[in-house]
Formats: structure tokens, C-alpha cells, sequence
């Protein structure tokens, strides 16, 4: 959808989901629209979910390396900034790879990546993100 358009669907889902008092769930790449439409954000890399928090803690501290991409990719007017690409392609859903999907793409990652589907970490205040390095006994090796 172009800008103009876009900015209009989200302002009649927002009508829409406070008369009714319904839930709106928004499958995007864009965390752009999500900030002006989302209480809470899952995000998901490759099936999985990598990070799931309320919106403002998810743009504001991100915990999973594919969360801080997608943030980072985004443009700032406020700095000026070079935008962020991910490194590498993205995997194959037929035949995704073993341990954490998004090792093959992150700069990151360790051995346990590559082996161990890592398990979801509370963070508190609901904020949960799938992620060795968050894990006490990886993070201080």
C-alpha cells in the first residue's frame, strides 16, 4: 500500500477496533505500522516467535538480534542514520535450520545457536524473547 492509503486503513482499523472493542491482529514487516495501530507485538522469524512484548518496551528495547534489526531498519527523521539491512538471505520454510532459525544471520550467534532451539525468557512485565544470550548460563561465558 502506498503511504496515503496505508495511513488510512490503519486510522479505520483503529475506528473500528475502539467502537466494537475488538482485537485487530496485523501480520506486517513493518514495526512502523505496528507503532501506530499495537498495543503488543509477537515478532516472528522464519514460524518462530523470536520476541513478544507491549509496544513501546519492543521499540524501545529490543531483545532478540532479528527484533533490533527490524527496529533498526526503520527510518528515523529525528537522526540521521544509515538504515540497517539483515545479512544473508532468509531460510528456506521447507527445510528451516536446526537450533535457533536466524544463527545463519546473526552476528551473535553461538555454538548453542546452531544446535539448540532456544526457549522462550521471561524478561519481565510480559516482555518474553527467545534468545541464548539471554540465558544466564550463555551470557556469562
Amino acid at each position: 500500500l502506498d503511504v496515503v492509503v496505508q495511513r488510512g486503513v490503519i486510522q479505520l482499523l483503529r475506528e473500528i477496533q475502539q467502537k466494537e472493542g475488538s482485537t485487530v491482529v496485523l501480520i506486517t514487516h513493518d514495526l512502523g505500522v505496528h507503532a501506530n495501530l499495537a498495543d503488543r507485538i509477537v515478532v516472528l522469524y522464519a514460524g518462530k516467535v523470536v520476541e513478544e512484548a507491549d509496544t513501546r518496551t519492543i521499540l524501545k528495547n529490543p531483545q532478540h538480534p532479528y527484533t533490533q534489526y527490524l527496529i533498526n531498519s526503520l527510518p528515523n527523521l529525528e537522526e540521521k542514520t544509515e538504515r540497517v539491512s539483515i545479512p544473508g538471505r532468509p531460510p528456506a520454510l521447507d527445510h528451516p535450520p536446526s537450533g535457533c532459525r536466524f544463527h545463519p544471520r546473526c552476528p551473535l550467534a553461538v555454538e548453542q545457536c546452531a544446535t539448540v532451539d532456544p526457549a522462550m525468557v521471561d524478561l519481565g512485565g510480559g516482555h518474553r524473547a527467545a534468545c541464548h544470550l539471554l540465558m544466564p548460563e550463555v551470557a556469562h561465558v
